[in-house]
């Protein structure tokens, strides 16, 4: 099985799982909607067609995929992932509701700045990479191990992290009883020494980071334990830590407009955004704008109580239209229930972004730190903001 074909190329988790498999010697095609489209033209000599677990949950089926599942070559990339790329591999894997991207990122600098040389394939951008994977030529395989669709059941770790675990991705899980259960499922995919890291293991060590927030103290905890674990000098993993800067789209500075810092972070789910909000305020003794866009109607109608006080370290909130993701209707979800749920004391519900803009303008002041947050078009809101308040 050589010559693959990759639906929805430029995926986040698509792209990066292109990249590593070029480079692990397999002839590599792809196609998206950005690009040319589908067509079921693609798959002519394909052994394998491998798409996003999001492509087999859309509505109306495209002839691509449709040939697909009739020539049976269809798999997800967690799949391929999981069977192809990590065989013989020895997988160190980073699960949980909160923190995956940032503590996969820790553990892989800690392996590389002490001479181990891994592959990774991470849930977000990294700068050194210029991309989210990095191939890597010794016996360790380092992944980001997401619960959603029970994709981190298709990898057996020898070592597995579990941040924490809280209910999310309600289009996918019907309960919290049922999320833990997948996490149950993962505790037992564990193989060779069968290590696992949990939150009750953290030595609630302090470091001297870069990335600022208690949550990221957390991270580094577990991190610091992977290394621990592969014999790595503690000083060597406290240096590496130290020296982490962080990732795409995780308090990342995008720009400033004199004083005013504008940052763009993907904290969506209301206890992450609770988390970031205190990391910033930890850092910062300016005024702080949080600006929020909710992911999915069905997520916020299941969240909506988690947003009561979420919000209590910024000084002012205005709550963006909510990202569609996969719904099929909107649980009469609103910004303003939003905003109503939080309690916030300074907030204000918007419907587009040029409203939020306009509000922006009008209000923001020098020396103003601006949090964009979300995991949908909130990035793009990010940089029309910062180039709006330039103008």
């Amino acid at each position: 099985m050589k010559s693959i074909h990759l639906m929805g190329i430029l995926g986040s988790g698509m792209s990066g799982i292109a990249s590593l498999a070029s480079q692990m010697g397999y002839q590599v095609s792809g196609c998206d909607l950005k690009l040319e489209g589908h067509n079921s033209e693609h798959l002519k000599d394909i052994d394998l067609l491998v798409v996003s677990p999001a492509i087999l949950y859309q509505e109306k089926e495209d002839p691509e995929l449709i040939l697909g599942k009739n020539k049976n070559i269809v798999t997800t990339w967690q799949e391929f992932l999981g069977k192809y790329l990590m065989k013989d591999k020895k997988v160190i894997a980073i699960a949980g509701t909160h923190g995956k991207s940032t503590t996969t990122a820790m553990v892989a600098k800690i392996l590389i700045d002490n001479g181990f040389d891994p592959s990774v394939v991470i849930g977000a951008y990294v700068f050194e990479w210029k991309g989210n994977s990095r191939y890597g030529k010794d016996k360790y395989f380092i992944v980001e191990a997401d619960e959603f669709n029970d994709n981190f059941l298709n990898y057996y770790p020898n070592i597995a992290v579990i941040n924490n675990i809280e209910f999310d991705h309600p289009d996918y899980f019907k309960d919290e009883k049922q999320v833990f259960e997948s996490f149950e499922k993962f505790k037992k995919n564990l193989v060779g020494e069968k290590i696992l890291i949990t939150e009750k293991d953290s030595l609630n060590k302090r470091f001297n980071l870069k990335v600022f927030g208690e949550h990221n103290q957390k991270n580094a905890n577990m991190a610091y334990l992977v290394g621990r674990q592969l014999k790595i000098k503690k000083e060597e993993i406290i240096k590496s830590l130290e020296n982490f800067t962080g990732i795409g789209r995780r308090m990342e500075l995008i720009g400033k407009v004199g004083k005013t810092l504008v940052f763009d972070d993907y904290a969506h789910h209301p206890t992450a955004i609770r988390a970031t909000l205190a990391g910033v305020r930890q850092r910062f003794s300016n005024r702080i704008w949080a600006i929020i866009e909710a992911h999915g109607f069905n997520r916020t109608n299941a969240l909506l109580k988690l947003y009561k006080g979420v919000f209590s370290n910024a000084d002012k909130v205005i709550v963006g239209p909510i990202y569609k993701a996969r719904d099929k209707n909107t649980f009469e979800m609103t910004p303003e229930k939003i905003a109503i749920a939080s309690g916030h004391k300074d907030i204000k519900a918007c419907n587009t972004i040029e409203e939020i803009i306009n509000t922006l303008k009008n209000e923001v002041k020098q020396k103003d730190i601006i949090v964009v947050m979300g995991a949908g078009n909130s990035n793009l809101w990010a940089k029309q903001i910062l180039k709006a308040l330039k103008n």
